[in-house]
């Protein structure tokens, strides 16, 4: 019996001791454990910090931020400041290009309007105008920066150019009305304009109006701004009226000859370039700059200002 309990009683004090041992061991796992595991404490830094890493990324790839130039890859700069001479220097020659080439067109222009004057005014306006004038936007459009949304010629421009071009038209209109009262002479008869020629009219003055708002402001205003988005707004609407003018003056000369009313005429046609330009330089619009240009032209042919 004695010997029972001394057995019973050692065999009671290993199981105590591997035990406790088990006990320790499974607590300092537990421990060990539970360092890995984020607390509620740090989940919050964590996702500020994936917040931040998020936008870090959509900065990188330009979404409301600053486009990383790749290697070789030309960059637009906003600012003239962050030129570098070289850059500058090649800007400006892009832009003496494209003014020696706006001056070859009105030679080729001058060219055709002095031996081709007896071809009927809707190959002029409609075909003519269309190579001369059109096929250079067309290329300078697929070489540049620009598309039709920039220019103002996309499907949500329409109606709201529409709008406007009519609104301004329609001053121009009033202006001819007033013009005719003030000199006393007979105004327009309302049923003018239910009669046939009166529409045709109408769409040479559109095909005019067409080629002439794409060509002489669409075309330099959008690719001045593609290469220099910093170029001056006085300086670039200097150079859009000025070829304007230069397109203008001489055949004015060739078709009329030299008359006194010349100088009022030109006047008139600085103005209105002046005008378009800041039209469209606001609105953006190609739509309203080609509807204002129809009935400029319209108020010319009806009332002969």
């Amino acid at each position: 019996m004695p010997q029972d309990r001394s057995s019973s009683h050692q065999l009671r004090k290993l199981r105590e001791k591997y035990s406790d041992q088990a006990l320790k061991n499974k607590a300092s796992l537990t421990f060990v454990s539970q360092l890995g595991k984020p607390n509620k404490s740090t989940k919050k830094p964590s996702r500020l910090l994936g917040k931040l890493d998020k936008l870090k990324s959509h900065q990188q790839s330009g979404f409301g931020g600053r486009i990383e130039p790749k290697p070789g890859q030309l960059q637009f700069n906003s600012t003239v400041e962050s030129l570098t001479p070289v850059r500058h220097r090649k800007i400006f020659e892009q832009i003496y290009t494209f003014s020696f080439f706006l001056l070859t067109i009105l030679f080729v222009w001058i060219g055709y309007r002095s031996f081709f004057s007896a071809l009927p005014t809707w190959f002029d306006e409609g075909v003519a105008k269309a190579i001369v004038f059109g096929l250079p936007v067309v290329w300078f459009a697929s070489r540049s920066r620009f598309i039709a949304s920039e220019i103002g010629l996309s499907q949500n421009q329409f109606l709201p150019g529409l709008f406007l071009g009519i609104a301004v038209g329609g001053i121009y209109g009033f202006a001819g009305l007033i013009m005719q009262a003030a000199l006393g002479t007979e105004l327009v008869p309302g049923s003018l304009f239910a009669t046939n020629g009166f529409w045709w009219l109408a769409f040479l003055a559109l095909l005019t109006a067409w080629w002439e708002s794409l060509f002489f402001f669409g075309l330099p205003v959008q690719y001045v701004r593609s290469i220099a988005p910093w170029f001056s707004e006085s300086l670039l609407g200097a150079m859009v009226v000025g070829f304007f003018i230069l397109f203008h003056i001489p055949l004015r000369l060739i078709l009329t000859g030299w008359q006194p009313q010349f100088l009022i005429q030109i006047g008139l046609l600085c103005l209105f370039a002046i005008g378009q330009y800041l039209f469209y330089l606001r609105s953006k619009n190609m739509y309203a700059l080609v509807a204002s240009h129809l009935f400029w032209g319209l108020v010319l042919q009806v009332y002969a200002v």
